[in-house]
Formats: structure tokens, sequence, C-alpha cells
């Protein structure tokens, strides 16, 4: 058997597989997030340690694991001490306080092409190194007690294994990787004067981190057990969806949105708007587009104004409307957009409304919108990198309506996986790496259930709402910054 740990914001998840590749039980613990303030987003270290070892408890009562791959949350920073303690809570992908730490960074290293060619993306809030900034500014004590600088689940594989270390995928996410070099810019860190010798060792997300402690090995009953380095969230849940090659993508529709396809170009996005990271595969990076409330959309609307029923029920209030909702159209800003906008000022907008509309005008406008968001992703990274085959997940994917939505959007099928459990699953991917397996055996765990075509008629219709879509937003923009986020 093997166990996929996915770090995640809401919960730590383990997920047993075994040899073919088969889900044999799942189990999960709820993590808190803490919000000290309006801006900010943290969780402590100690809970994830707490959580993951309950799990492994859990598992050791039912299974036996030969190895365990990890995953996690991208960006969000660890700060241990000489004791190897955590100095602070870590400060989440989330967190949204470090705005001019960025701009300080970018004018440090002469701008944000600068900054783009070094690490492949501007800095944004979310990443680590501004996050590093930040405290070494505000909270000076504790970035002179900092002795190494870990991600989530790196903390996790040192817990686990007293071995330090991270793997391409996540430290391409810091804002302190070189994508050309694949190693710390050492050379960028000095100008930012941040000591390189706080991050850790680099290594492929399949190589072995190290073995379980012996304490831990006695504690769950286990025997040389192998702990694998594994990979970020969004590169790890790419390889559960089996992109393993360049011009395959995927198409996530959870509580946020993405788009991300795999390349071997070796060139980011100039303009920022669409990130580019290493995947968990060597040699292959990824292209990936985000919009930040893609289900978080429809679900506050049925929650504020809408139905408590079921999917059913909401399919069909929808089937009674029609594409293009009448001419309804929605802005699914609700938090702001990263991609293509990178505006946190933009805000959600339901445009259009008359007495005549229905219900389910408006629902299937919410829906439409998302899939609207979904498309800016996809039509700028067509531009960036050829795109061959598509695949669907996250909660959206289980409504086939809304697959066909999406399809008709981006005019390309949409395949549907048969396992869909995320990063989790790839992790337990990774986990058959570091025991031997190759990565062609593990890619034939993915397999297809079924395929989305896009709907000729609808596909028409999409074209000219997706236009009047982009439109609604250029006309809006500058209304937008007259009403700041609230707190």
């Amino acid at each position: 058997m093997f166990l996929g740990v996915d770090i995640g914001t809401t919960s730590v998840k383990a997920l047993v597989v075994e040899e073919e590749g088969k889900i044999v039980a799942s189990f999960s613990r709820p993590l808190q997030v803490y919000a000290p303030d309006g801006l900010s987003r943290e969780q402590n270290p100690l809970d994830w340690q707490e959580a993951v070892l309950s799990l492994l408890q859990q598992v050791s009562e039912q299974y036996r694991i030969v190895s365990i791959g990890l995953t996690g949350q991208m960006h969000s920073l660890v700060m241990l001490d000489k004791q190897d303690l955590p100095v602070r809570h870590s400060i989440l992908w989330c967190d949204q306080r470090t705005t001019k730490a960025c701009r300080e960074l970018t004018e440090i290293l002469g701008g944000e092409a600068e900054v783009i060619r070094r690490v492949g993306n501007p800095f944004f809030e979310g990443f680590t190194l501004p996050k590093i900034q930040w405290v070494k500014t505000k909270e000076r004590e504790n970035y002179e007690k900092t002795r190494s600088i870990l991600l989530p689940k790196d903390y996790i594989g040192f817990v686990l294994t007293g071995e330090k270390g991270t793997d391409p995928s996540d430290a391409s996410g810091t804002g302190a990787f070189g994508f050309t070099t694949d190693q710390w810019d050492e050379e960028l860190l000095a100008l930012c004067e941040i000591d390189s010798s706080l991050f850790p060792k680099v290594t492929a997300s399949g190589s072995l981190r190290g073995f379980l402690r012996k304490d831990l090995s006695n504690r769950f009953g286990w025997e040389n057990v192998c702990v694998v380095t594994g990979g970020a969230d969004n590169a790890v849940a790419a390889l559960g969806a089996g992109i393993n090659e360049p011009g395959l993508g995927m198409v996530s529709v959870g509580t946020s949105g993405t788009v991300v396809v795999a390349t071997q170009s070796p060139k980011p996005d100039p303009s920022g708007r669409v990130h580019y990271f290493n995947h968990a595969l060597p040699r292959i990076h990824y292209y990936m587009g985000v919009m930040l409330s893609a289900t978080h959309s429809l679900d506050w609307f049925l929650n504020r104004f809408g139905k408590k029923g079921g999917w059913s029920e909401l399919e069909t209030a929808i089937s009674n409307s029609e594409p293009g909702s009448r001419g309804l159209l929605f802005l699914p800003y609700l938090n702001g957009e990263r991609t293509p906008y990178r505006n946190a000022d933009a805000k959600g907008v339901l445009f259009g409304i008359t007495s005549s509309h229905t219900e389910g005008d408006a629902y299937r406008s919410i829906i439409e919108g998302i899939s609207f968001g979904l498309r800016d992703s996809y039509e700028l990274i067509k531009t960036l990198t050829p795109i061959r085959r598509l695949r669907i997940v996250g909660g959206g994917a289980k409504n086939k309506i809304w697959v066909r939505i999406i399809a008709s959007n981006l005019s390309m099928p949409l395949e549907i996986p048969k396992t869909d459990q995320g990063a989790a699953y790839g992790a337990a991917m990774l986990a058959a790496v570091g025991a031997g397996h190759s990565d062609k055996e593990i890619l034939r765990w993915v397999q297809v259930a079924e395929t989305v075509d896009p709907h000729p008629e609808w596909e028409k219709t999409y074209q000219e709402s997706f236009r009047g879509y982009q439109k609604l937003y250029s006309t809006l923009k500058e209304m937008f910054s007259l009403y700041p986020p609230q707190a």
C-alpha cells in the first residue's frame, strides 16, 4: 500500500492506494485558519504535525504502508529556529499583507520584467519571498531567530524523517528559485539581503527524502517506510490527473478555478498574468491561470439568495433557461481576480437584469460567468504553448451540464478521469515512484471515464457572450477602484 498525504488549507487528507492504483481508503482531519486581521491568514505548523501523525496512527491500525508521498499548499512560509521549532505561525498562500513587500522587492531587482526573467513570475502577495521580506521588516526578532525555511509539505517531511529539503515544483512558487538553473537564485537573495543558507536542498519530486523515523516506525508498527519528497499541490494534482507531457492540460473547478497546461517552453508569460512553475515531473514546466472564485461564486449565491436543494433541483432550473442566460452576464470577481487582470479591486457583478428573468437564468449566468473566467486563462495559455487535450476535475466536473458549458466555451472536448482525488492521489503516485515503480507504470493508474464534447450551437452563443463578458469588465474597471474591498 502507498499513502498520499496532502497538507491542505482546510484539512489534511491521507489516501491509501494499492499497487494498481485502486483507492483503498481515505482519511482526513480538519485544520483551523487564523485571521489576525482582515488581510492576514495563518496556520500553526504544529497543527499540521498533529493532524498527520493522528492520520498515520489511524491508517496503521488497518494497513501496512511501504511508502509515503507528500504534497501541500504552495507558497506558505514555515520558519524554524535553531532547535527546529516553528518561530511563528505559517503565513499562508492566501495572506494579503505583503503588497508593500512585493513593491520593495520588485524595485530592488530592477522592475517586474527583470523579476519575471529571473523567477518566471511577478511577486504576488501570496508568494513566499515577500512573506520573508515582511517578517524581516516587521518582525525582525523572528527573522533573526530563523535558521531554516520550509514549505508545508517539506515541514511534514522533516517531521517524519528528520531530513530537510524541497522539490522544484514547490521551490518555483517561492519567488526565489531560478527556473533556468533549477537552483535557488543566490544573487537575487543577496540583493534582497536574505540569507540563502536558510533555504533547503532541492531534489526531484519522486526522490527519497528519507525513511520514517525509528520512533514513528515503532509507534505505527511499520518497517523501512520510504518518505518521498513530493511536490506542490497544483503540480501533483496535475500528475494525479495524468497531465504528464507537453500539450496536456487540466481544468480544475473547485472553490477557486485553475487551468494548468504542461509545457517544455523555456519562456514564462512576459505579462505576468499566467503563472509559470516547475511540474512534479522532471524537465517539464506548466502554465497556470487562476480565478479566485469559481464554485465559491455559485455557493455564495445559493447560500445567500437561492435554492438549498441539491444539484438536480438546480439543474432543472438551469434547463429552463438557455445558453447566454437570456442576456444576463455575471462577473465572478467576488474576491478580486488573479488571471487575467491581477486586480484585487475587481467586484462581482450580475448585469442585465429585467423583470422577465427567472431564477434559472440567474443560476445559469453564474455558471457561465465562472466558465468565462476559466476561458480567460485558457485563451492566454493558448498563446504561450500548444494545447492538445484537456481533462476536467473538481466539484464542478461532477455536473455534466456545467462540463458541457465549459467545453463549449473552450471549443474543446473535456475528459473526465475515473479517479478525481486531487493532489493526494498524485502524492500516492509519487510514493509508488519512490518505492521503485516507473513513471510509465503509475501513469497507467489514470484512466478516462468519459469525454464531454462541445455543443455546436452553444459554441456560437458563447463566442458573443464571452465578448460581452470581457467588455463589461473593461467598462466597469475604473468604477471598481472607487470602491475598495472591505476588510
